[in-house]
């Protein structure tokens, strides 16, 4: 008997135990799986997929989400082989019915953040989050494998060291795991034709992708027991549907085509982002990456009323390019090269609850469903994992308190509803026809109206995260004169600051980096008046332990894998670069290691730079902040702000830090 035959025949003779079973390893799954390895975590995560996603898919990134990813370390890499879209064009008929463009529009906001709306293939940056994983982890994406059977006791949800969820997994042979829709293209006929896809057409660090690298395992078959369960697995979610949770919503009676070409055409802006209106449609033209554009197109309308999906049978490529050359007209379109297309008709669906219980949670498109033409799926996805990941590692470590745990669907259900009501009315000026009868000359108008009344939620500039354990927002008005723009609930607006020892500057957006720590940040404002001088030392007495009558967070919380401390301690201040020294601070805020120095990386300004026209020295005044007296914050390990206030409030600080981690015994304080 060969080795596979005895590996199929074979029975599962043994549970194996697992902290998180991540299932799905898109956007969501991975951002999820970053959490685990930066805390250390037992976890596994299973996709059903032989390989990586290579082509198509999503491929709109905003700027929260590149902000997260500069905190994770590979913003370099988007930007290197992304795709810059800031500015978008409408093209509209006039009164002849020719073609003309209105534009280019640019959004109010441009620089609020310091990252802006990209463009790049989601088979690209899931191989920038699985490499960041790989710099904290040897933790691997087990491919190939679903989830069968599903066993859930509800009677040891609330003991941390039980293992309450069981499930049944399977490894696929090569046909299930890449099936033919993943292998093949269709030609003009309708025949399915081999999927080209080799080294030539990938770029190096995904050419391992192409090898089946499958671990011998014992059996085929395999039970594997958990403490927590993470559904990522799209929109048919077999997560979800083990534990009954409902997507309420419809579907559209729209079919939509899209596709990913190198264009051959006359238009003058097919390598801008915007929109070409005709009386049967609106086409959406999103450049991108290596000569490639993506076109979204309405295809046709179905017959909807029985709530059912249409046959994706029915369209083929040449039906898709015929409908864009229609809308074009009079100018040319054509190509030689196709990336990957593919037809939907997408339901605008949400789940009422993202979890069941304290154990088992769903992110991404298991829980809400939506068009792809608002370009915030892959965002929406993976900062559903990043929320829940470090939520569910910090809990599974025993680093945390559990009831962190009921935050999640608190934080993330609203943004999904937020979501669906920016997509119903982005979508529906796609559509052959307008129900209010409004001329299409007045269509640009009404698309910038839908973009800028949703900016900030789209952009995540805004997230409105409401008062919850993590997130304090008391009664009094803490913003009135010291942290106005620093909004519990929110992320820190990014500025550029310089390194008080060395004197070269970062983003905020690098300089707190996911790393799974909560920080202190101290607004030291200018110590060079001898008020601020003073209030700042007492502070650091207070952080060092030395005052009895006030508790310090500092070396309270257990300590997170790779790390000595839970919290870090980064302090700002707004004098002049050359007017201040680093030994100015006191020693807490700059800690001295033996073997690694002094805590250099530490002590930051908000200075001007001669030669950095990003570093301006206006920090304090985009955050709202009197530049004298400064103001105190905790950044939660996601960047977003849980509790602001004044220097002497360190007594509300630790509460608020003694209702979110989980204290050392107390013979080792």
């Amino acid at each position: 008997m060969d080795q596979e035959t005895e590996i199929q025949n074979a029975d599962s003779d043994s549970d194996s135990y697992t902290d998180v079973l991540i299932v799905g390893a898109g956007p969501a799954g991975l951002m999820a799986l970053y959490w685990m390895a930066v805390y250390g975590v037992r976890a596994r995560i299973i996709d059903k997929r032989g390989t990586k996603v290579f082509t198509g898919q999503a491929d709109g990134l905003r700027p929260r989400t590149l902000e997260l990813f500069d905190s994770m370390g590979f913003q370099h890499r988007v930007i290197h082989e992304g795709h810059v879209a800031v500015e978008a064009n409408f093209w509209v008929p006039d009164r002849n019915g020719k073609l003309t463009r209105q534009g280019p529009h640019c959004s109010p906001k441009i620089n609020e953040s310091n990252h802006h709306n990209m463009l790049l293939t989601q088979g690209r940056v899931e191989r920038f989050v699985i490499d960041a994983i790989q710099n904290y982890s040897d933790l691997e994406i087990e491919r190939g494998i679903i989830a069968e059977s599903f066993e859930y006791d509800e009677n040891l949800e609330n003991d941390l060291d039980a293992y309450p969820i069981t499930v049944g997994l399977r490894t696929l042979s090569d046909e299930e795991a890449n099936p033919v829709h993943l292998t093949t293209n269709t030609n003009e006929s309708g025949q399915q034709i081999p999927n080209e896809q080799g080294r030539g057409s990938l770029l190096p660090d995904d050419w391992n992708e192409l090898i089946q690298k499958s671990h011998i395992r014992k059996t085929k078959i395999e039970t594997v027991k958990a403490k927590f369960i993470i559904g990522c697995d799209g929109a048919h979610s077999w997560t979800r549907k083990q534990v009954n949770i409902p997507l309420d919503g419809s579907v559209t009676d729209h079919i939509w085509g899209v596709i990913d070409i190198v264009p051959l055409s006359n238009f003058p802006d097919m390598r801008r982002l915007g929109t070409i209106t005709h009386s049967s449609g609106t086409i959406l033209v999103i450049p991108r990456e290596r000569n490639l554009v993506r076109l979204y197109v309405p295809v046709q309308i179905v017959n909807n009323t029985s709530d059912t999906r249409f046959d994706r049978s029915a369209i083929t490529l040449e039906m898709i390019k015929t409908r864009i050359q229609d809308i074009i007209s009079p100018y040319t379109f054509d190509f030689q090269i196709c990336d990957w297309w593919a037809a939907y008709q997408i339901g605008q669906r949400i789940a009422p609850s993202f979890n069941k219980g304290s154990r088992i949670y769903l992110a991404g498109d298991a829980v809400h469903t939506h068009s792809p033409k608002v370009g915030l799926g892959m965002n929406m996805s993976m900062q559903d994992g990043f929320n829940i990941g470090w939520k569910v590692a910090m809990v599974a470590i025993g680093a945390a308190n559990p009831a962190i745990l009921n935050t999640y669907t608190e934080e993330r259900h609203p943004l999904a509803e937020m979501l669906l009501e920016f997509d119903k009315l982005w979508s529906g000026e796609f559509t052959e026809t307008n129900e209010n009868g409004v001329a299409n000359s007045d269509k640009a108008e009404r698309m910038v109206d839908v973009v800028e009344k949703f900016m900030d939620f789209a952009d995540g500039l805004k997230v409105y995260y409401s008062e919850s354990l993590l997130v304090w927002k008391d009664s009094k008005d803490i913003g009135s004169d010291a942290t106005l723009n620093l909004i519990p609930g929110e992320r820190i607006p990014p500025v550029k600051l310089r390194n008080q020892a060395e004197g070269n500057s970062k983003w905020t957006t690098r300089l707190f980096e996911s790393d799974g720590l909560f920080r202190i940040i101290i607004l030291a404002g200018d110590i060079r008046t001898e008020e601020q001088k003073k209030r700042v030392e007492i502070l650091g007495t207070v952080l060092a332990g030395k005052d009895q009558t006030k508790i310090s967070p500092i070396h309270r919380y257990v300590h997170i894998p790779g790390h000595k401390d839970q919290i870090r301690v980064i302090t700002i201040h707004s004098a002049p670069w050359k007017e201040v020294e680093f030994f100015d601070f006191p020693e807490i805020l700059r800690p001295f290691d033996p073997i690694m120095g002094w805590g250099y990386g530490d002590i930051w300004c908000d200075g001007f730079c001669d030669w950095d026209p990003h570093c301006q020295g206006k920090g304090y005044e985009k955050w709202g902040v009197d530049r004298t007296r400064g103001a105190m914050l905790i950044l939660r390990p996601d960047q977003y702000i849980g509790w602001a206030g004044e220097l002497e409030e360190v007594d509300e600080m630790t509460a608020y830090l003694d209702g979110v981690l989980v204290k050392m015994p107390t013979s080792e304080l």
